[in-house]
């Protein structure tokens, strides 16, 4: 088994030292650790080198971009994306690894995440149901990324926190879309790979412990909220049947009121990339039937 590490880093200096040591001490040891960097003005660099790993500056363009120049330049069959603010358990990549040794229709394998001192599940499965039109992430459907299981199994998509990927089905996917500057690029990558008949696993014993938003400063809140709201709309556009894709564009739109700023910035940026969304879905041809076995969680 051959794996190579990505990190997304941007001024994740006081958090990367303990990401990591727990990368260089694994059962399976990583070819290559990168760190991908968008731009930093702290001692990310210096953290890196100290550790061994290879330190890629590059523009802040948003993390898909990131893992994207990391896949590109890692060499091996597998490839484990991770954020600056997680630390793995010590048999985290051999266990993912090994799902996806035994399973060449899957593509991603999905890491366990707890919360960094309390130690409670904030991640496991995640589920589709149907849902609200209001008080849901996609409005008229309801993801559940917290559902408990004890054996790997399929689930809608992995945590871009912690997934192990296979190179050649990412490459074949092109990657994270690298309009998404942050949030729900996880989503809008495994869904692609599911409507290629790809499978994303869930696999429980492979446990990451998780900072949430430990790099997330005031300053780029406002951006990341308004790329939350543009990835959403671009990604339903792009992979829903058209039902599903409306009551996500009007629930999105049913929202302006309570955060105009927001919603305004990312629907104004869907709308000057409507007619490379429309070519994209058209080659992605999106029908009812993957939907519908995720509601019914048959994967």
């Amino acid at each position: 088994m051959s794996v190579s590490v990505v990190i997304g880093n941007y001024n994740g200096e006081h958090v990367l030292g303990d990401c990591l040591a727990s990368l260089a001490a694994q059962t399976l040891r990583p070819e290559a650790i990168l760190v991908v960097d968008g731009d930093s003005h702290d001692a990310s660099r210096t953290v890196t080198e100290a550790a061994g790993a290879t330190f890629t500056p590059r523009e802040n363009r948003g993390l898909g971009y990131l893992y994207n120049e990391g896949v590109a330049a890692s060499q091996t069959e597998f490839v484990f994306l991770a954020n600056n603010d997680i630390a793995a358990d010590s048999a985290c990549l051999e266990r993912l690894t090994a799902v996806l040794e035994r399973d060449d229709t899957a593509f991603a394998a999905d890491a366990h995440q707890t919360s960094w001192d309390e130690g409670r599940t904030i991640h496991a499965r995640t589920t589709l149901t149907t849902g609200r039109m209001r008080g849901e992430y996609l409005p008229g459907l309801h993801l559940d990324p917290n559902v408990p299981s004890s054996t790997p199994a399929a689930t809608v998509c992995a945590n871009g926190a912690a997934m192990m990927v296979r190179r050649s089905m990412y490459e074949e996917l092109g990657g994270f879309d690298e309009t998404f500057f942050m949030e729900w690029e996880d989503l809008d990558l495994c869904w692609r790979a599911w409507m290629k008949r790809w499978r994303t696993i869930y696999v429980p014993h492979a446990t990451v412990r998780h900072r949430v938003g430990a790099v997330t400063t005031r300053a780029i809140q406002p951006r990341r909220s308004a790329s939350s709201h543009h990835n959403l709309v671009r990604f339903a556009l792009k992979c829903l049947p058209p039902a599903a894709a409306i009551r996500v564009a009007l629930g999105e739109a049913a929202r302006l009121p309570a955060h105009p700023r927001a919603v305004t910035a990312g629907l104004t940026q869907v709308a000057r990339e409507l007619p490379a969304i429309l070519r994209q879905r058209r080659r992605l041809a999106p029908n009812r039937a993957l939907l519908e076995a995720m509601l019914k969680d048959e994967l």
